[in-house]
């Protein structure tokens, strides 16, 4: 306000001035002082303007950087130092272990590979500032992702475990759906949500479920989450559990959903009899697997299902959720395989309902019952030789369940794989290959998905002579 009546005041100064000057002109001979005195006014006036105007100017950029200002991150140089020393972790060297480098690799194992273990975690921070840090702080920028992903995980070890996951493929134009095992910790669950109310992308299934090593509950836990963000924007969704880790970026992922358009990918290999009930009756008309029965063909109704086996991680169309839910009562089939007398049974319940023909968007028309072995979705190290722990033959030097654990040993090999997870990295056994992959992700060095990849695939051919109008059902190859 000062500022204005300053300016007034000047004004109305120099309105009086002025008309003295010019009664001065005609009674006076001094006309060249005169003529000096006008222009100092003038000068004067248009100098206060142009203070003023400034100062708004100013004054409107400070209220608009205030207004908008975006969330500053921390920045940090090691990512490792969240979760361990430097004592403890100066001996990985990610940028020589990821070249494959024996010599960094020995000195890295040598030395004691980093392990999450309960009684010596870092304080961890559960404010928002310092949970985005942790996940997102060394990326200034996120470019806006053409077809958004989402991740469905089942978990029940450590927060910094499932943290650090995410935090390797997060961009806020994902979503993250999280299902939890019953017997966790409080902990976990209790920072779970902590996460979810400071990254509303990530949504925390409140239903709790008692997984174990025979698959049991896995995909009710899935199909649950799905439900939660089917009105969220996605095109493709990634199934995962408690120790796959993702191997593509973002947008790697967003790239390879582009190619498949409304396809899935997943193994499809037949069935094994001792993991479902194969005296149940499989027909959609005995599962009362519709909705609404009306307008399905008998031969869909009344032809039993067969059974199809995969691994428990796939790659699942948008177009395909969306029909599953719309058209199918799942209940009954999910129980069906959830039968907790069997081993694997969470192998089988996607690859049956996509494989045979229900009339779903999304899915194959070709029926097709030739065994497909799935090159996309996840990179196993299998050995099926002798117990668990100790086995020379895996890179590790160390198995579970008849699969290599992966150690930094397997990074090389993931900057070249076409497969879009890896399945089994432990927190306990070495927390290394996270780090280290987080490195490669930020830095480029992960492949994407070459199309020629996609050909050993059916759904991708079927969809491809689809689109370019070629498609005979009765001549297709699966």
């Amino acid at each position: 306000m000062s500022d204005t009546r300053y300016k007034l005041l000047c004004e109305d100064e120099m309105e009086e001035e002025v008309s003295n000057v010019i009664i001065k002109i005609k009674h006076s001979s001094r006309l060249k002082n005169v003529l000096f005195f006008i222009f100092g006014m003038v000068f004067c006036y248009i100098v206060l303007l142009h203070v003023q105007s400034e100062r708004q100017m100013v004054d409107l950029k400070s209220l608009k950087e205030m207004l908008v200002k975006p969330f500053v991150f921390q920045k940090f140089e090691n990512y490792e130092d969240f979760y361990f020393t430097k004592d403890e972790s100066r001996f990985l060297n990610c940028s020589q272990i990821s070249n494959g480098s024996k010599d960094a690799i020995d000195n890295y194992v040598n030395n004691g590979r980093l392990k999450l273990e309960r009684e010596k975690l870092l304080e961890l921070p559960m404010d928002c500032e310092n949970i985005k840090t942790r996940i997102r702080g060394d990326i200034s920028s996120f470019s806006k992702l053409e077809r958004p992903i989402a991740f469905v995980r089942n978990i029940f070890t450590l927060y910094e475990f499932q943290e650090s996951l995410i935090s390797l493929n997060y961009h806020p134009d994902n979503t993250y759906c999280f299902s939890i095992d019953f017997k966790s910790v409080h902990r976990l669950s209790e920072n779970m949500q902590s996460l979810s109310k400071c990254l509303p992308n990530i949504v925390i299934n409140p239903t709790k479920y008692s997984f174990d090593s025979s698959g049991h509950f896995q995909d009710r836990a899935h199909f649950d989450c799905l439900k939660m963000i089917l009105n969220s924007t996605w095109n493709h969704a990634l199934l995962l559990q408690n120790y796959d880790i993702v191997l593509k970026s973002s947008e790697q992922l967003s790239d390879l959903s582009e190619m498949l358009n409304y396809t899935s990918i997943m193994g499809l290999e037949y069935g094994f009899q001792g993991r479902y009930k194969g005296d149940a009756n499989w027909t959609p008309a005995g599962l009362k697997l519709f909705k609404n029965e009306k307008g399905v063909p008998d031969e869909i109704l009344h032809t039993p299902l067969k059974i199809r086996k995969g691994l428990n991680e796939v790659f699942l169309s948008k177009t395909f959720v969306d029909s599953l839910f719309d058209k199918l009562n799942l209940d009954p089939i999910l129980d069906l395989f959830d039968n907790n007398k069997m081993y694997g049974v969470d192998e089988m319940l996607i690859q049956t309902l996509y494989e045979n023909y229900l009339g779903l968007e999304g899915q194959m028309t070709s029926n097709c019952t030739k065994s497909q072995s799935d090159n996309l979705t996840r990179q196993t190290d299998w050995n099926f030789s002798g117990p668990n722990g100790y086995d020379k033959h895996c890179r590790s030097k160390w198995k579970r369940h008849g699969i290599c654990i992966i150690g930094v040993e397997y990074l090389k090999s993931f900057s070249t794989s076409n497969r879009i997870t890896a399945n089994k990295v432990l927190d306990n056994f070495d927390f290394g290959p996270i780090i280290c992959l987080r490195q490669m992700i930020r830095e480029g060095k992960t492949s994407g998905i070459p199309e020629d990849a996609l050909n050993w695939s059916p759904q991708y051919r079927e969809m491809k002579l689809k689109q370019n109008g070629t498609y005979v059902k009765e001549k297709f190859v699966c």
